[in-house]
């Protein structure tokens, strides 16, 4: 997931269209290896009668990581479909960039949990809430500036689209510090 979101800010900043059309092969590259992974740790856990954490948190916590994945690559394909011009628009760079960042803390608390380490887990978990609410406010201004009166009302339509998605993205990012926020406190 996180390389997902490294791939979808690479295409959000890229200014030539063959290596964009490379990156948004890559995601969806990323995408199968996701459904991959997700299918391995179902076999994992129905061939595995003890596990270190609950089965079910384990499953949920698989599944939340397929799906973060999945919704970095629609954001990119209702991208390539409305023929949105990234550059343009500040806005959606700043919000690429924290999904990638919030992405990255979620990598950083999955080593925490193999490891054990609570407090990192913690500390990461208030992260992803920081970079929530930057998202929250790279969106405030990005409603703000749709309605300015640069944009007709197809363009609003379809950015306003792009941006839920976004905000989508990052509320599951959330979702999975908060599930393993949980797991953490179960095991302790």
């Amino acid at each position: 997931m996180h390389e997902s979101a490294n791939i979808f800010t690479a295409i959000i900043n890229t200014t030539d269209k063959a290596h964009e059309a490379q990156l948004s092969s890559d995601l969806r590259s990323q995408r199968q290896k996701a459904v991959e992974i997700n299918k391995r740790v179902l076999v994992q856990l129905s061939n595995q009668f003890i596990t270190p954490i609950d089965r079910g948190d384990i499953q949920e916590l698989s599944v939340l990581l397929l799906k973060l994945t999945k919704r970095i690559v629609k954001i990119n394909q209702k991208l390539k479909i409305y023929s949105i011009d990234t550059k343009a628009d500040d806005c959606l760079i700043r919000s690429a960039t924290t999904l990638q960042n919030i992405t990255k803390v979620l990598v950083d608390i999955m080593i925490a949990l193999k490891n054990g380490n609570y407090e990192r887990i913690s500390s990461d978990d208030q992260k992803t809430d920081e970079f929530d609410d930057s998202a929250v406010e790279d969106l405030r201004h990005a409603m703000k500036e749709m309605y300015s009166g640069n944009y007709d009302t197809i363009t609003i339509l379809k950015l306003k689209e792009i941006y839920k998605s976004i905000e989508n993205a990052i509320d599951t990012s959330v979702n999975i510090a908060d599930l393993v926020m949980q797991i953490t406190v179960k095991d302790m």
